[in-house]
């Protein structure tokens, strides 16, 4: 049975890759419950269509569209800036996008792309918006970072010496390692969000199996077996937003962080994502990457 949350009127919220799928669910939710919605993402027409279509179906006027490529650390800190320039408050960032299985290639910045889009451009963009986040929060209601991952990060192995996949390129593994690290960066930014006394909390959302262009890149014989068997298997991409939006809004995990959730409940990642010094390692590393200051090297 579907929850019903509470109005979430005054609040502001980014989500990215939010003109299409799981992203786009999770917007129009976040809408009708009163949210002013900034959908983040790379294709102007598909942002402005999305919301177009959010604001009929929800006869609400707060959904709008910025312009942001992941892919691009440039456009990142533009859409940034952008977003600043409004003086609003972010009470929620929903790190959403990504791309799955694409044929090896790198971003303009010379990244693997899924390390590159799905990982380290979510990784800029918060450490950017943090500072917003920590004064939209409050004690008796946290500003939010939900980060969508997926099961494959339990097969997911992160290759330190080797993040960009360049020795050996696999998409599976590529995929698997990007969204293994998406749960160490939430973990980790837990730990310095606690230690920070901060009122934000952060934590990484699996939305099941979903029915999305995701699988545009997969083998034919396997979208054949996909389209067989998506009734029966996959989650519809409304069904699939379902743990974001709770992440988003439920009371029931008012300032709780470094949580797992699927299915709308708390569940264990894979083993490997609890290495603090592996969490340690990635955050420092990650921050050579985008250029930022490490603050982290101040915390325990």
């Amino acid at each position: 049975m579907e929850q019903i949350f509470p109005t979430q009127n005054g609040k502001v919220a980014i989500v990215t890759g939010g003109a299409k799928g799981i992203g786009y669910h999770t917007v129009k939710h976040l809408a009708r419950l009163g949210m002013h919605v900034i959908i983040a993402g790379n294709s102007e027409r598909e942002g402005q269509e999305a919301v177009r279509k959010i604001k009929e179906e929800t006869l609400t006027g707060k959904v709008e569209f910025l312009y942001c490529d992941l892919a691009s650390m440039k456009s990142i800190r533009q859409f940034v800036q952008q977003f600043r320039a409004k003086n609003c408050t972010l009470h929620v960032l929903v790190n959403n996008a990504g791309v799955m299985l694409v044929p090896e290639r790198q971003t303009e910045d010379g990244f693997e792309v899924h390390f590159g889009l799905n990982y380290l451009g979510h990784f800029l963009l918060t450490n950017l918006l943090l500072d917003t986040l920590k004064q939209s929060g409050t004690h008796s209601h946290s500003a939010r970072i939900v980060t969508v991952s997926s099961a494959t990060h339990y097969v997911g192995k992160l290759h330190l010496d080797d993040l960009q996949s360049r020795c050996s390129y696999s998409p599976h593994g590529a995929y698997a390692q990007s969204k293994l690290a998406l749960v160490l960066f939430t973990y980790r930014l837990q730990h310095l969000l606690t230690a920070n006394g901060s009122h934000v909390t952060a934590n990484v959302v699996d939305p099941g199996v979903v029915n999305t262009e995701l699988y545009k890149h997969v083998f034919w014989v396997v979208k054949v077996f996909k389209w067989m068997t998506a009734w029966l298997l996959f989650k519809t991409p409304e069904e699939g937003a379902s743990t974001t939006i709770y992440a988003a809004v439920s009371p029931e995990i008012e300032g709780a962080g470094g949580c797992y959730l699927y299915n709308e409940e708390r569940t264990k990642s894979a083993d490997v994502a609890y290495d603090e010094e592996l969490q340690r390692r990635l955050w420092t590393e990650s921050c050579k990457m985008v250029g930022i200051s490490d603050e982290s090297s101040r915390a325990p």
